[in-house]
C-alpha cells in the first residue's frame, strides 16, 4: 500500500511554540536575493564532485508549477489556521495574506536553483539541510565553505509562502538514490493534532520523512535529455519574491563573491537570461566574465543612487579579478598553520586600500579584517591574499563568523584559539609589511606627523598591531588581537593627587584662574580654571586652570593610539611618544564639538599604577593598559600630560 504523501505540520506535543518571525530567515532578510546567491553557491562548491575536472556549474531559472504538486489544500489550510491565531503584528498578518493569496493561484511563480558536477547530498549532509536546526554538517568537506548551519534559510526569504522543495540525486553503491521533501516555515497553529510546531514538512505524511525513486514528483527532478537523474541538488523556492531587476543583484552577488572560483575555472553560472539579453550572457565563466562585468555596470548605472553598492561591490571585484588574471602574484608565503598563502598587490590612485581575504573554495569571505582597515601614509592599493592549503582553510573556516565577513579566533575551541590567533598575526603581519614595501610614499612624502589631529582621533580597530620599532621577530610572541602587553613602567610612590582641569593649545587669557589647590604660582598657562581656591599665573598657552600649581608643565606628546584589547572587555591599549622627560600626570577626556567632558573613572590595569604619576622619558614610546567603569570606545579623545609638583625637569 502506498503511504500518504502531503504535509505535516508535527504537533508541540507540549514543547516549543515558533512564532512567525523565524530569527534564520530574519538574518538575511537585508539584503535576500544577494545573500541568496551567495549562500546557495557556497553549499555548491562544498559539495564539489572531486573526481572530475569539471566546473562546479549553478543554475537560476524561473519555473511555474501547478499548486495542486505542491500540496495547495493542505498548505492552504495550515495558513488560515496560521491566520486565526491572536497576532497583533500587522506585519505579519499581510505576510500570512500574500502567502494565501500566493498558493490560491492555480499556479505558482518559482525560482529553481540547481547545480551539477557535485556529489548530490546523502545521510546527515542532507538531514542537516532539510531536518536539522542550527547544524552545518561537513566533517568529511576538509576547507568546505559554511559553518554555521545559518545560510540554508536564505532562500526562504525570497519565498512568499516560505516554502522550499529540495531534490537531490547521489551515487551509492553505483546506483543513483534520489530524495526529495517540501519544508514550509510557518508557525504554531492548531490542526486535528492540536497544536502544532512552526515547522512543516512535505513527503510521507506519517514520519514526515522524504520520498525516494519512483515516488518523486518529475516536476522536482533534473534530468539528462535521456531521462537519467543528474547527480547534484535542486532547491525550487515556492512564490518567489524576486524584484523587476533580480538578474542584475544576483549576478551582481555571484560576481561580487565568486569573481576567483569563476576566473579560475571553478564555477559557472546560469542566470536565466532575458529575451533581449545578448547570447554572450547566458552563461557567467571564465570567458564571458568581463562582458557580464561591462553589462552589469551599465545595468547598475540606470538603477541610479539606488545602485551605488553594487556599484562599489562590481569595481572591487573588478580590480581584484584584474589583479589575479594579469598579474603574477606579488609575494608567496609558506605558514605553518594556514599553509601556502599567495598575495596581490596593485598600487595606482585611486584605489580602494583594501584587503580581501578569499578562500579555497574561490569565495571573498571578507574586506574587513582586524589589523587590515586603515593604512595612513600608504598610497593607494588593493591587495588580495588567497589560502590554497584544505588544512589551513578547515582552521579559517571554523573561525569565520556565521555573516562571513571576519575571522574570530575566538569562536575556536580554548585551547585552539592561541593558534587562530597567532596565524592571523602572523598573516595580517606578513600582508602589512607587503604593502608597505609596494605602497609607501615617495621619500618626499612619506612621512606626514599632525599630532594635533592624533590626539582627538582614537584608533579603536588596530590597524596597525605592531609597533615596527618594537615588534619582535619571533612570530610566536608578537603583539596584537588580544595579546596582553608587557609595560615598562616605574611605579612612583604617591604623595597628593589633586584634580586638574586640563589646558586647550590655542588660548589666551588674563592669567587670573581658581585651582583646585589654591595659592599662588608660576604657570605656563593664562585663563580660567577649575573651582576650589584661588592662585595667579601667567605665561601662554591656553585656557586652563594649571596656572595655580607651583611648578607644573605641560609636556608634548604625539603618536597617540588608543586600540581595543580584542581579549577582554572594554580594555584598552593606550600608546603615545613623550617629547619631555618628567613625571607626569596624565588626564583623557572625551573632545566634543567645542568643549572636552572630564573622565575621571578611567585607570591603569594594575594594582601598583596610576595614571596621576607617570615616568616619562623624552623621545620613549609609552605604552598602557587602561579600563573604564564607562564604555571607552566610538568616542573621540584627548590625552594630556602635565608634570607633578617637584617632578619636572
Amino acid at each position: 500500500m502506498t503511504p500518504p504523501i502531503g504535509w505535516r505540520f508535527p504537533p508541540t506535543n507540549g514543547g516549543r511554540i515558533d512564532g512567525f518571525n523565524d530569527p534564520g530567515i530574519a538574518h538575511f532578510s537585508g539584503s535576500p536575493l544577494a545573500s541568496l546567491a551567495r549562500e546557495t553557491i557556497q553549499n555548491s562548491l562544498d559539495a564539489r564532485d572531486e573526481s572530475g575536472t569539471s566546473a562546479v556549474h549553478v543554475s537560476f531559472e524561473l519555473v511555474r508549477l501547478d499548486s495542486a504538486d505542491v500540496g495547495k489544500r493542505q498548505l492552504i489550510a495550515a495558513i488560515k489556521a496560521c491566520k486565526r491565531q491572536e497576532i497583533n503584528d500587522v506585519t505579519v498578518q499581510d505576510a500570512l495574506a500574500t502567502a494565501l493569496e500566493c498558493v490560491e493561484e492555480r499556479t505558482i511563480h518559482c525560482l529553481r536553483v540547481s547545480d551539477r558536477n557535485t556529489i548530490g547530498l546523502r545521510g546527515d549532509h542532507w538531514r542537516a539541510l532539510v531536518k536539522m536546526q542550527g547544524v552545518s554538517h561537513k566533517p568529511d568537506l576538509l576547507g568546505a565553505g559554511g559553518s554555521h548551519g545559518v545560510g540554508k534559510y536564505a532562500p526562504f526569504a525570497v519565498s512568499a509562502l516560505r516554502t522550499v522543495f529540495y531534490w537531490t540525486c547521489y551515487q551509492e553503491n553505483g546506483r543513483d538514490v534520489e530524495l526529495c521533501q517540501g519544508k514550509s516555515v510557518l508557525m504554531s497553529h492548531e490542526s486535528d493534532e492540536g497544536e502544532t510546531q512552526g515547522t512543516g514538512f512535505w513527503g510521507v505524511s506519517e514520519n514526515c520523512s522524504e520520498l525516494r525513486g519512483d515516488q518523486v514528483p518529475g516536476c522536482f527532478r533534473l534530468t539528462e535529455p535521456t531521462g537519467e537523474p543528474i547527480r547534484g541538488t535542486s532547491l525550487v523556492i515556492t512564490g518567489f519574491r524576486g524584484a523587476k531587476d533580480w538578474r542584475r543583484r544576483i549576478g551582481t552577488s555571484v560576481i561580487g563573491n565568486y569573481f576567483h572560483a569563476i576566473a579560475t575555472g571553478g564555477l559557472t553560472v546560469l542566470i536565466e537570461p532575458e529575451e533581449t539579453t545578448d547570447q554572450e550572457l547566458f552563461e557567467i565563466d571564465g570567458d564571458s566574465l568581463e562582458a557580464w562585468f561591462d553589462d552589469l555596470d551599465r545595468k547598475t548605472a540606470k538603477v541610479g543612487p539606488a545602485g551605488e553598492r553594487d556599484a562599489d561591490v562590481l569595481a572591487q571585484a573588478r580590480t581584484f579579478w584584474e589583479m589575479t588574471t594579469q598579474e603574477d602574484a606579488t609575494a608567496e608565503k609558506q605558514d605553518s598553520d594556514l599553509g601556502h598563502c599567495r598575495l596581490w598587490v596593485r598600487v595606482a590612485e585611486g584605489l580602494p586600500s583594501k584587503v580581501g581575504f578569499v578562500r579555497r573554495t574561490g569565495m571573498l569571505v571578507t574586506t574587513r579584517q582586524p589589523g587590515l582597515l586603515r593604512f595612513s601614509g600608504f598610497q593607494d592599493f588593493a591587495a588580495l591574499c588567497v589560502f590554497e592549503d584544505p588544512t589551513g582553510n578547515e582552521l579559517l573556516r571554523r573561525m569565520e563568523n556565521p555573516r562571513h565577513d571576519q575571522f574570530e579566533p575566538a569562536r575556536l575551541p580554548e585551547h585552539e584559539q592561541e593558534r587562530g590567533r597567532r596565524a592571523l598575526a602572523r598573516i595580517t603581519r606578513w600582508i602589512r609589511e607587503t604593502i608597505r614595501e609596494q605602497a609607501t610614499s615617495p621619500a618626499e612624502g612619506r612621512e606626514t606627523v599632525i599630532s594635533e589631529l592624533a590626539t582627538y582621533l582614537p584608533d579603536l580597530n588596530p590597524d596597525e598591531p605592531f609597533d615596527d620599532a618594537e615588534a619582535s621577530a619571533n612570530d610566536t610572541n608578537e603583539p596584537g588581537f588580544g595579546t596582553e602587553v608587557t609595560v615598562d613602567l616605574r611605579p612612583v610612590r604617591r604623595r597628593h593627587t589633586p584634580t586638574l582641569s586640563y589646558q586647550d593649545d590655542d588660548g589666551d587669557g588674563t592669567g587670573n584662574g581658581e585651582g583646585e589647590t589654591g595659592g599662588s604660582g608660576s604657570g605656563r598657562n593664562h585663563g580660567d580654571g577649575g573651582g576650589g581656591g584661588a592662585g595667579d599665573g601667567d605665561g601662554d598657552g591656553g585656557s586652563g586652570s594649571t596656572g595655580g600649581n607651583r611648578g607644573r608643565r605641560p609636556i608634548p606628546i604625539s603618536c597617540v593610539r588608543i586600540l581595543a584589547d580584542q581579549s577582554t572587555a572594554n580594555r584598552y591599549q593606550l600608546s603615545f611618544r613623550a617629547h619631555a622627560s618628567g613625571v607626569a600626570r596624565l588626564a583623557l577626556e572625551e573632545a566634543g564639538d567645542s568643549s572636552a567632558v572630564p573622565r575621571d573613572d578611567i585607570r591603569l590595569v594594575g594594582d601598583d599604577l596610576s595614571l596621576d604619576r607617570v615616568r616619562l622619558v623624552t623621545g620613549q614610546r609609552v605604552v598602557l593598559q587602561i579600563t573604564a567603569d564607562a564604555p571607552i570606545a566610538d568616542r573621540a579623545w584627548r590625552l594630556t600630560a602635565v608634570t607633578v609638583d617637584g617632578e619636572g625637569k
